[in-house]
């Protein structure tokens, strides 16, 4: 379908869906279709919109022509902005991760490797370091697990930073910070964010996205389960607080002393 004159494609331009993007549409938006009964522009992953963008956004999709359909997607829903998801009719479709494990076992993986390796994957852009070379994931994240023992929690932080493109480093040094808040000096803890913040919004947007999953995937034992969902809540969001240009080091503070509060 690239090419058909009466279909846009609107995606990121790095970690982002700026506003001149969505200007763009806007304005393709106005003229009528051309070979189609309708015009598609097809946006995503929504939850990459920035808040000057989403904002540009919403006029267009409550007031938009019979002859145009907005069709976004998101691979987190919950991360999208609020005043844009609740303007949308939500339909759930499969996510692409069995056509990855597709993909995985095609390139060598046994069918027991690509499953072990799955729920390290939140893009395309971390399956492709698997399919560009054979590698042993469970080695992997055994050895990384190991080398991650006994790490101050600020050196650990570092190390996450530097891990951002390697999917099971990132996810072992992501969990071995998460233990490590428990029990550690505040001064250090804040210490551990500064050293995240060095990594700018993408690390904190990582950061958030392992938070989250390893609050679901792994409570910490006593916490109150509001208190549980609270925080969970916090680490979701961070992404349209980091868009709506909210200080990356005092939102990573937040996130990590979020269980001190009282």
């Amino acid at each position: 379908m690239d090419g058909h004159p009466d279909l846009l494609r609107v995606g990121p331009d790095g970690a982002t869906i700026r506003i001149d993007r969505v200007r763009e549409a806007v304005l393709w938006a106005r003229y009528a279709p051309v070979r189609a009964p309708v015009r598609v522009i097809l946006l995503g992953p929504a939850e990459q919109l920035s808040h000057e963008a989403a904002s540009a956004l919403l006029k267009s999709l409550e007031e938009a022509p019979s002859y145009l359909a907005f069709v976004l997607y998101a691979r987190a829903p919950d991360q999208l902005i609020p005043t844009v998801r609740s303007r949308c009719a939500v339909s759930w479709a499969p996510g692409g991760r069995g056509g990855w494990k597709d993909r995985l076992t095609a390139a060598g993986y046994s069918q027991e490797e690509a499953e072990f390796l799955l729920p390290f994957l939140d893009s395309e852009l971390d399956l492709a370091p698997f399919l560009a070379e054979r590698r042993e994931p469970e080695k992997e994240w055994e050895k990384a697990v190991e080398e991650l023992a006994g790490v101050p929690l600020e050196e650990v932080a570092a190390r996450f930073v530097a891990y951002l493109e390697d999917p099971i480093r990132r996810r072992a040094a992501a969990e071995a910070l998460f233990r490590g808040l428990e029990g550690t000096p505040a001064d250090r803890v804040l210490a551990a964010a500064e050293a995240l913040a060095r990594g700018g919004r993408e690390a904190a947007l990582a950061l958030s996205g392992e938070l989250a999953r390893y609050l679901l995937r792994r409570p910490p034992g006593g916490m109150a389960p509001e208190r549980l969902a609270a925080w969970a809540r916090k680490a979701s969001l961070a992404r349209g607080e980091l868009e709506a240009n909210v200080n990356v080091k005092l939102l990573l503070e937040v996130m990590l002393l979020w269980p001190r509060r009282g």
